[in-house]
């Protein structure tokens, strides 16, 4: 019989969840405390998200209709913006 194997999960200090509504510009969003996986859902349907963890450099895009997953150590925050602005994302750390 074949050994299984594992998968290990491990999760920050808080698990955190947000509806925002981006602006053209990078706004940092508070996550309240440490988390180690950030998930970003973008659910607009034409404009882009951009991700970024000091506000100046960007991290990724994540285009319209799609979601992207970050192993990113301990945050305490990220900063969003989408490329028109107005468009709704949904943030999910843990």
């Amino acid at each position: 019989m074949a050994t299984p194997e594992f998968i290990r999960i491990q999760s920050g200090g808080v698990h955190f969840y947000e509806d925002y509504h981006c602006t053209n510009l990078y706004v940092e969003r508070l996550l309240g405390g440490g988390v180690n996986t950030i998930t970003i859902t973008n659910d607009s349907s034409t404009d882009t998200a951009q991700i970024s963890w000091d506000g100046a450099t960007l991290e990724g895009d994540i285009k319209a209709g799609e979601s992207m997953t970050f192993n990113c150590g301990t945050k305490t925050s990220v900063y969003l913006k989408a490329t028109a602005g107005g468009d709704h994302v949904r943030v999910f750390g843990w």
